[in-house]
């Protein structure tokens, strides 16, 4: 676990960092013991997840966004989301690569969440090295305008708001008799 910044500070960069650094020990903590059935477990039908196609493994509407009402979804496709589609391709974009996150992931629990740990500290270096006060700039589409302080601050809901509905899928998981459907 990250050291919290010594309090009280004036520097707004200290401190959404030290906030997001808990964000993600919440979000690794609450990922502790996950299985490979839990994290592809699908208690409704319908769900969007990773799946293996022919001899790759695919994940179910990458790319696609703003569908309402969003699909149900399951622990693998969230940590994908979190770690590939938002965490990596905020730091690519950074970097000047606009391109989608590619469709491919993990069948396996383990490897995804080492994956995400490697995705938040690359992520976590990239914004920390940053004048917060920039523009993003062309490569981000719809939020050119925005300075690098607002990813900061999008990038939190994203692990927040992932970060518990992972949780309370594990909550139901361990609820349904380790891995029934929901009635």
């Amino acid at each position: 676990m990250m050291q919290p910044s010594p309090r009280p500070t004036t520097e707004v960069r200290d401190v959404i960092l030290d906030s997001m650094d808990r964000m993600f020990d919440q979000l690794a903590n609450r990922l502790d013991g996950l299985t490979n059935d839990e994290y592809l477990w699908e208690p409704v039908t319908t769900m969007w997840t990773v799946r293996t196609i022919g001899q790759t493994t695919a994940v179910d509407g990458a790319g696609i966004r703003d569908l309402d009402p969003a699909p149900a979804t399951t622990i693998a496709w969230r940590l994908w989301h979190v770690a590939m589609d938002c965490l990596d391709d905020y730091t690519r974009r950074f970097h000047g690569d606009p391109s989608d996150a590619p469709a491919e992931w993990t069948l396996e629990a383990g490897v995804a969440i080492e994956t995400l740990r490697q995705k938040w500290s690359s992520y976590r270096g990239e914004i920390a090295s940053r004048d917060w006060w920039d523009q993003l700039g062309r490569d981000w589409g719809p939020w050119a305008n925005h300075s690098v302080a607002d990813m900061a601050m999008h990038a939190s809901n994203e692990l927040v708001h992932h970060g518990a509905e992972i949780g309370l899928l594990r909550d139901l998981y361990r609820a349904s008799e380790a891995g029934g459907h929901l009635s």
